[in-house]
């Protein structure tokens, strides 16, 4: 795993698992604010769809970026001794990554939440 194939397969892993953990969020968002625009239109006949869709959504978007977060660290943990010794990858193993993966859960979460309690209150 030393070769300078594997070294450009694990970039090439990180960079595209760091891509899917942008685009999940991306769409989480993007997903809260039609949800947001639907309640304050006051389309509620919609609300039971809309409430299904964000949990399955929230749901979605929590586990997705808890697994590209995972995926990138294991991408890193199969570097070589030399890839070891580089500045970018110790700092990259003295990332805090549990808080991050607590915010995006408490964000999308208590987001989802307080929507719901718009809908339904």
């Amino acid at each position: 795993m030393n070769t300078p194939q594997d070294r450009a397969n694990r970039i090439m892993a990180w960079g595209t698992r760091g891509r899917d953990l942008l685009w999940i969020m991306t769409m989480v968002l993007v997903s809260h604010i039609l949800i947001l625009s639907l309640i304050g239109a006051g389309y509620e006949a919609s609300f039971i769809p809309l409430s299904i869709f964000l949990v399955f959504f929230t749901v979605l978007g929590i586990m997705g970026s808890l697994d590209a977060m995972d995926d990138i660290a294991a991408v890193a943990e199969d570097a070589d001794e030399e890839e070891r010794k580089t500045v970018g990858h110790k700092r990259f193993i003295n990332t805090a990554w549990m808080p991050f993966k607590i915010l995006i859960a408490l964000g999308f979460g208590l987001t989802a939440i307080a929507e719901l309690w718009v809908m339904w209150s």
